[in-house]
């Protein structure tokens, strides 16, 4: 008798778990991020607070992977083995570039800031002090500079060459490892980097082998922290999307938030190993360049504006393609789709965007001094 009660009960609560909604729903879902950059820093505060478990349809889970670069992340999506993903315009816009393979959404933003995450330009530490522009960009005529080529700093520093008629000796292609190791040898005059490369290798609070000297507010040109989705994934799992992007907006706020300025800093420093906290403190909330007029270091948008939605179709796209990096012109209808983010953003109560600039707020970037860590 008693193990006939057992089975019966077995077999009701299987007739239970099949018919719930919520059981159905009962799946993984992967978030590639990259724990090296800028971009990723809401996605690791949501990460590691667990903010994404109070939106979730019970039994849906989630699996955080680190990515050293953004092709090998956005690579992962194209090939189904992530469904979000946290990458800059260029690899946004290249991913999305690829409907032959799988359709890529743009969906939101994690950061936008006025080339203060990657669009910073370095000199070596003897180079004159600057009093404008004009004065860097004579300097630089004639010399070796260097940045990765193909990505959002490339076109940066094109854009600057342009602006101001700079005419280098050699313009190299090279990756931030060797930018760092070609200033310890005094092989480069001036480079374009990003961050934490920058801060870490940088006369603020790095090793001290190079200065900043100018960043996107010279041109202007922006950067642009992108959260990108597979098309079917958003397809197939409205609800599971929306529910991340509530959690993504609860991690930007947070972020904003100048009391959590230490706690967000130890909890990037779990990710990106090697970095010290004082440097990764700076990449966040310190100043750049520390003698610039604007104190506006980033701010956070969450949906895609007017003017962020312009730069990715109207710079970045033709910038990618004119290189030969992309074989299309321009992005397949309906690349750009931030509905999902504008309706979270809608609900939650928020009546209207911070600023003519910014949706949610702006952080501003403070001394080196202020740091509230010694290393």
């Amino acid at each position: 008798m008693f193990r006939k009660i057992m089975h019966l009960t077995v077999a009701l609560l299987l007739v239970f778990a099949l018919n719930d909604p919520r059981a159905a729903q009962a799946e993984t879902f992967s978030v590639g991020y990259i724990p090296y950059d800028g971009m990723s820093y809401t996605c690791i505060v949501n990460q590691e607070l667990g903010l994404w478990k109070k939106y979730m349809p019970k039994g849906t889970e989630l699996q955080f992977e680190g990515f050293i670069t953004g092709p090998t992340l956005f690579n992962t999506l194209l090939a189904g083995k992530n469904h979000i993903g946290y990458v800059g315009a260029m690899p946004a816009v290249i991913a999305c570039s690829k409907p032959d393979m799988a359709s890529i959404k743009m969906v939101g933003t994690s950061l936008v800031c006025e080339g203060t995450n990657s669009s910073i330009m370095l000199v070596r530490t003897d180079a004159p002090e600057f009093k404008s522009y004009e004065e860097l960009a004579r300097w630089l005529d004639g010399k070796v500079i260097a940045a990765p080529r193909g990505s959002g700093t490339d076109l940066f520093m094109r854009k600057f060459f342009a602006k101001y008629n700079v005419k280098p000796k050699d313009y190299l292609n090279q990756n931030i490892e060797a930018i760092a190791t070609n200033f310890r040898s005094g092989k480069l005059d001036a480079a374009g980097c990003w961050e934490p490369t920058v801060s870490r290798i940088a006369t603020d609070v790095g090793e001290g082998i190079a200065r900043i000297v100018a960043a996107g507010q010279s041109i202007p040109v922006p950067d642009v922290g992108t959260i990108i989705m597979r098309a079917d994934f958003l397809e197939k799992h409205p609800d599971i999307a929306k529910a991340y992007l509530k959690s993504e907006l609860e991690a930007q706020r947070y972020i904003l938030d100048p009391a959590n300025q230490k706690s967000v800093t130890e909890m990037l420093s779990k990710h990106a190993k090697g970095i010290s906290l004082r440097v990764l403190w700076y990449t966040l909330y310190g100043k750049v360049p520390a003698n610039h007029p604007d104190p506006v270091r980033r701010w956070q948008d969450f949906y895609i504006t007017d003017s962020v939605r312009d730069y990715m179709v109207n710079n970045v796209t033709p910038f990618l393609h004119e290189e030969k990096v992309i074989n299309i012109a321009t992005l397949p209808e309906g690349t750009i789709d931030d509905s999902i983010a504008r309706e979270v953003f809608k609900e939650s109560g928020l009546d209207k965007p911070f600023s003519d600039k910014a949706v949610l707020g702006v952080i501003e970037g403070r001394p080196a001094s202020e740091s509230p860590f010694d290393n």
